[in-house]
């Protein structure tokens, strides 16, 4: 479903790093109909990694101990050693500083609008299950061309700023989510009215998903425990076309972990 057509990108969810290699490798490729496509093929290559030692990384300690919910710091400062293990260059650096949840918010509610403008012009819109989501696509039609074109201009922005970013270091490391996983017997907004205030310092993850969607960089993210019963992950985000590195730090990470092996316990 087409929500957003300069956002929307197709990933690839396995069980482990090495089998997103062995699909992205099938299904990457020019798509005729899609104008976006990059027009390139994925040759998944895991026999020829750059070595770990030639490679830096960015990141910042405070992205696990501060942002990071309390109970999560503990696994998240296992993970952050085993990837320190690996023998990369270890980096400590901040993301440029843009209002990334606001640029991008901007572009996907004005596509959306744009997307879905017949149905919420219509009564069908009420028909939808979620109050929330019924007030936020109506609000959607309220922006401006000149809203959405300044959105863009400052997702040009973002992304000379990231190219800069990605000449420095090769790859960025943070929590995948700084929150514990949604309940399915909770609400969202209920979970959203008791999240823990933000830090006031910024590390790499605060922005990370939504930068990485602006700029079309290709993302990781690989599983390293339960906490309270719930999922927690890390997210390793490299520049355009780096998709063999960024698996390559995912393979060796799982090498020495079993995290992707383990299930969550059952209950009745």
């Amino acid at each position: 479903m087409t929500l957003s057509w300069t956002c929307d990108k197709i990933g690839v969810l396995a069980r482990s790093a090495e089998d997103c290699g062995l699909a992205l490798h099938g299904i990457a490729g020019k798509d005729d109909a899609d104008s976006s496509s990059a027009g390139k093929s994925f040759y998944y290559s895991p026999q020829y990694p750059r070595p770990f030692r030639d490679l830096k990384i960015g990141y910042n300690p405070v992205d696990f101990e501060q942002w990071a919910d309390e109970p999560m710091r503990p696994a998240f400062r296992t993970a952050l050693n085993v990837v320190k293990s690996l023998g990369a260059e270890m980096v400590e650096m901040t993301l440029p500083d843009f209002p990334y949840g606001l640029v991008i918010g901007c572009i996907i509610d004005s596509e959306a609008a744009s997307v879905f403008e017949n149905l919420i012009r219509s009564d069908q819109v009420n028909a939808l299950a979620d109050p929330h989501q019924i007030q936020g696509l109506k609000a959607s039609l309220n922006y401006t061309a000149l809203d959405y074109l300044k959105a863009m201009r400052i997702r040009s922005q973002i992304q000379s700023s990231f190219r800069e970013v990605f000449a420095k270091i090769d790859v960025l490391i943070s929590p995948a989510r700084f929150h514990f996983p949604e309940r399915v017997d909770q609400p969202f907004d209920v979970q959203e009215k008791n999240l823990p205030p933000e830090p006031a310092r910024k590390g790499v993850g605060a922005g990370l998903v939504q930068a990485s969607n602006l700029c079309g960089l290709p993302a990781l993210s690989v599983p390293c425990g339960f906490v309270n019963g719930l999922p927690i992950g890390l997210q390793f985000v490299g520049p355009a076309f780096s998709e063999n590195t960024l698996l390559s730090f995912g393979r060796e990470f799982q090498r020495l972990t079993d995290f992707h092996k383990q299930r969550p316990p059952l209950t009745s």
